[in-house]
Order: structure tokens, then C-alpha cells, then sequence
């Protein structure tokens, strides 16, 4: 019996009889109660009602792949989608696939169980409460054409959030989605290759749509859209779906390089800009003055001159009263 198929007959959150379970999958009531063990196991909360059954603390909005690839398939070639309940992490599933040379290849996924940030940060990922996807493509745009892609992907993401009514929303430079002055979710972008072959990209997206509560080790002000009441009709499926068509119309010409509408779009969003940023490790400081045609960031400082830095080089603090 496979455990996703248990979830999706509890998930409408009413009672369920084991014996009706049992039925429906085929199995006996003592292979039922032992993947609903499992579901504990992964932090699914079922509730146990004597002589009446099964069902789960609260309803689980779970994805779909056809209103995921219908969106898709407005695309040419159609990415491939990978639907799975649990994996390690979205962006290992595509690391590990053979080539994606004939389109893109996206993982969706219920839950991570090494889901990370940047620098290795962990991102917490409770199953079917937040979104965890990955799109994979590879390019012949050699490595400095892609340098800015992570905020390219940012620029699709939050542009897609705001085509869906969500206010409020901004970027932190370079990988952050805010929502009302607390992060809502992250961007992590690998590259698999050498300059002399196709580099594979893999752009993984976190992002916090049901979550309430979640474990202390989150170190910084964190919202999700449930909390914000801004969760758009169609749920989670609609999220994925234009979320990835909108990164995918971000990172689609990468290989003309830099982009000199990219920092014009980027001011609409950028809440680092006229603030006071420090860079982590050393005593650089500024004002942020928004970034360059590659992404770059540009910080202003006291003494009137313009610093670029690199998103691989620096980690910022943002000071708590400009954080919200």
C-alpha cells in the first residue's frame, strides 16, 4: 500500500472507519494502522475516535499534477513534472535525474526531510503545509551568464505571486520572497557542470503558504500566506503552477546575459533599498542603492562611494527594526 494513497482518503479531515480504509486500498486493518504510524512518523497528526476511526487534525490541501501541468502546458517543449510525497530535498531529485536536454524537468513534492537555505541553512518543511518545488534546465549560457539567475528566478516568483492579488510582497537581496516585512519564502539555485560542457540548473523554491507554527530553530521573522490571509483560490496547486511558469519566463534568456530591465524591476520590490545594511563578516557598510545589470548589490557608503557585491561572497544583517 502506498502511503500517499492513505493520505489523499484522509485528507478531506472527516472520520474514516478502518474497516472503510482497509476497503478502499485493499489491504487488512492491521497494514492501515501501521501506515498510520507512519504518517505520525513524518508529522501528519491523525486523531483516533473509538468505534468510529480515522482522521486528521486538520484538512490537507494536497497537490494535484493536472492543474500543475495544465498550466505547463501552455509551454513549448512542456516541462516534465515529477510529483512525489516525500523526498530528501527537490533540488537532490534533479541533481540526480539524466539529462533534462529536451526540456525543463520540475519536482514538486509534499515534503523535504533535508530541505536547505543558503549557506546550508535548513528550511523547515512540515508535509503539504508549504510549497517545495525545484525546475531544472540546462544551458549552454556558460557560468557568468547565469550568475544572476537566482534573482532572476526571484523577480518570476514575486511577479507571479503579485499576478495572483498577494500585496505586500518584496525581495531581499539575493534570495528572499518577504510578505509585509517577514520572509515568506527562499530561492536556491545550483549549478551541476564545467564551462565546457551544458551546465544544469537547478532552481529550488520554498515557499510558506499553511504554516502557523513551526520549530524555534527558524532564526529570523518568517509569514505564511495563510497567516497574511492571502492564500489565492485553487490553493497549493495553483501556486505551484504559476509559480513555476513564472520562473521558467524569468530564466529564459539567460543567454543574452545581463539584463538592464532586470534593476528596474527589481526597485519595485527591493526592500533593502535607502536602508542601512551591514555585510557579514567585515566592516562593510552601507545604504542599499538597489543592483546592477548582473545582479550585483549596490551599497552606498558614508563616504558617498557605490560597493558591488556578489550574492556568492556576502551574507547580510539587516538591522531588526528594518527587518518588521
Amino acid at each position: 500500500m502506498h502511503l500517499y494513497s492513505l493520505i489523499h482518503l484522509l485528507a478531506d479531515g472527516k472520520l474514516h472507519s478502518g474497516t472503510d480504509l482497509a476497503d478502499h486500498l485493499g489491504v487488512t486493518r492491521t497494514a492501515v494502522w501501521k501506515q498510520l504510524r507512519r504518517l505520525e512518523e513524518i508529522g501528519v497528526e491523525v486523531e483516533s475516535v473509538r468505534g468510529k476511526g480515522y482522521r486528521l487534525a486538520e484538512p490537507l490541501d494536497l497537490l494535484s499534477r493536472e492543474p500543475v501541468e495544465k498550466v505547463l502546458s501552455r509551454r513549448t517543449p512542456q516541462p516534465e513534472l515529477i510529483l512525489e510525497p516525500v523526498v530528501e530535498s527537490t533540488n537532490a531529485v534533479l541533481m540526480e535525474q539524466p539529462s533534462c536536454s529536451e526540456g525543463p524537468r520540475i519536482c514538486l513534492a509534499e515534503q523535504q526531510l533535508q530541505g536547505r537555505g543558503r549557506r546550508g541553512r535548513r528550511w523547515f518543511s512540515p508535509f503539504a503545509q508549504n510549497l517545495y518545488l525545484s525546475i531544472g534546465l540546462e544551458t549552454d549560457a556558460g557560468a557568468a551568464a547565469v550568475q544572476g539567475v537566482t534573482l532572476r528566478a526571484g523577480l518570476g516568483a514575486v511577479q507571479a505571486l503579485a499576478r495572483l492579488g498577494i500585496t505586500g510582497l518584496g525581495i531581499k537581496w539575493p534570495n528572499d520572497i518577504w510578505l509585509n516585512g517577514r520572509k515568506v519564502a527562499g530561492i536556491l539555485t545550483e549549478l551541476q557542470g564545467s564551462a565546457q560542457d551544458d551546465l544544469r540548473l537547478v532552481v529550488g523554491v520554498g515557499l510558506n503558504v499553511y504554516m502557523t507554527a513551526a520549530e524555534t530553530a527558524i532564526d529570523q521573522p518568517w509569514t505564511s500566506l495563510v497567516r497574511e490571509g492571502q492564500v489565492p483560490d485553487g490553493g497549493r496547486d495553483c501556486l505551484a503552477g504559476q509559480l513555476i511558469d513564472g520562473i521558467l519566463a524569468s530564466v529564459a534568456d539567460l543567454d543574452v546575459g545581463a539584463d538592464p530591465e532586470i534593476p528596474l524591476e527589481w526597485a519595485q520590490y527591493d526592500v533593502l533599498h535607502g536602508r542601512q545594511v551591514a555585510v557579514r563578516g567585515s566592516d562593510c557598510r552601507g545604504v542599499g542603492d538597489g543592483i546592477d545589470a548582473s545582479g550585483q548589490l549596490r551599497l552606498r557608503t558614508p563616504q558617498g562611494e557605490v560597493v558591488l557585491l556578489n550574492a556568492g561572497e556576502v551574507s547580510l544583517e539587516v538591522p531588526v527594526d528594518s527587518a518588521g
